[in-house]
C-alpha cells in the first residue's frame, strides 16, 4: 500500500499469458467478471455507466464509470462499506501489452489515511492479490469456461489466530502443516489434495486443487473483532453439477462441525472441539 498526506492507496499488478483483449473482456463484461471476481456482476459499459458486483445479498456495491478506454483502461468510482460514506474510492485498471503477455495494474485509491482501520485496508490489499491471481488462473487455465462457485459465509467468534489454526490444522478445512507455507500439501475437507498458494496470516489463504479439475480455493477471515465473518470460496471450472453440489454440501457440514452456531444478539461464540 502507498500513502499520501490525505489518502491511502492499494496497488497491485500481475502478468498474464493472455492478450490485452482477453484481459479487457475479463474486467469489462459481467459474464467474464463473474468467472474470477464476484459471485454476480452487472456492467453498463461506457463513461457514465456502472459496475455492480456482489458476494451475496449483504455484500454488494455499485461504482460509476468515469474512464472507459477499450483495451487499455477502466476506472470507476465507488463508496467503501466502512466507515465514512462520504469518501469516494476509485478502482482503476490499466492494461499494458508486454512481450506477448499482458500486465494488468489495479489501483484502488481514496481511502482515508486519518481513519484507524488498518485491518480493513490490509484485507483489501491481500484480497486484491488473491483476486488478480484468480484472474490469471482463469485466463491461463480455464479461459472461456463458466465458473461454478461453491461457497459458505458465516459469522464465527474465535480470535483470528485461533480460527486460523482451526481451519488449517489437523482435521481442518484445508489441513496442512502449521504455519502454512506456499507450496505445502493440504488435505481439503472433501479428501481432495490441495497445494497452498497465497498466504496472508491471519487474513487469507488460497489453495490450488489439481484433483478438482484445477479448482482454486480461497479462505477469508474478514475485518472485524469479536464477531467477524468467515468466507470460503471454491472456484470450479468444468466440474459436473452433481460433484459441485456434493462439495458444497460437505463444505457446509464441515464448517458446522468446526464452529458452533453464532448467537448474534449475545455476541457469544465458541468453537467445537473437532
Amino acid at each position: 500500500m502507498s500513502e499520501t498526506m490525505a489518502t491511502k492507496t492499494v496497488e497491485q499488478a500481475i502478468e498474464i499469458e493472455a492478450s490485452p483483449d482477453e484481459v479487457w473482456q475479463a474486467i469489462s463484461t459481467a459474464e467474464e467478471l463473474q468467472r474470477w471476481f464476484p459471485l454476480t456482476a452487472e456492467i453498463v459499459p461506457g463513461v457514465g455507466g456502472t459496475v455492480t458486483i456482489a458476494w451475496g445479498p449483504d455484500v454488494a456495491g455499485t461504482g460509476r464509470i468515469d474512464v472507459w478506454e477499450e483495451g487499455r483502461r477502466l476506472r470507476y468510482i465507488e463508496r467503501p462499506p466502512v466507515p465514512d460514506e462520504t469518501v469516494q474510492v476509485t478502482v482503476d485498471y490499466t492494461i499494458e501489452a508486454r512481450l506477448g503477455r499482458t500486465v494488468l495494474r489495479m489501483v484502488q485509491s481514496g481511502f482515508s489515511a486519518a481513519d484507524d482501520r488498518a485491518h480493513y485496508l490490509d484485507t483489501i490489499d491481500s484480497g486484491w492479490r488473491y483476486f488478480l491471481s484468480n484472474l490469471k488462473h482463469y485466463l491461463e487455465r480455464h479461459a472461456g469456461t463458466p465458473r461454478r462457485m461453491v461457497w459458505d459465509r458465516r459469522k464465527i467468534g474465535l480470535a483470528k489466530a485461533e480460527a486460523w489454526d482451526v481451519l488449517f490444522g489437523d482435521n481442518g478445512l484445508a489441513a496442512t502443516e502449521l504455519p502454512p507455507t506456499p507450496g505445502a500439501a493440504a488435505t481439503l475437507w472433501s479428501g481432495d489434495a490441495g497445494e497452498v498458494d497465497l498466504i496472508s496470516h491471519p487474513i487469507h489463504l488460497s489453495c490450488r486443487c489439481p484433483g478438482i479439475n484445477d479448482a482454486l480455493l480461497f479462505v477469508e477471515l474478514e475485518p472485524g473483532s469479536g464477531a467477524f465473518s468467515l468466507g470460503v470460496w471454491l472456484s470450479l471450472y468444468g466440474v459436473p453439477e452433481p460433484r459441485a453440489a456434493e462439495l458444497e454440501a460437505s463444505l457446509n457440514a464441515k464448517l458446522d462441525a468446526l464452529f458452533e452456531p453464532v448467537e448474534i444478539e449475545r455476541v457469544k461464540y465458541q468453537a467445537r472441539n473437532a
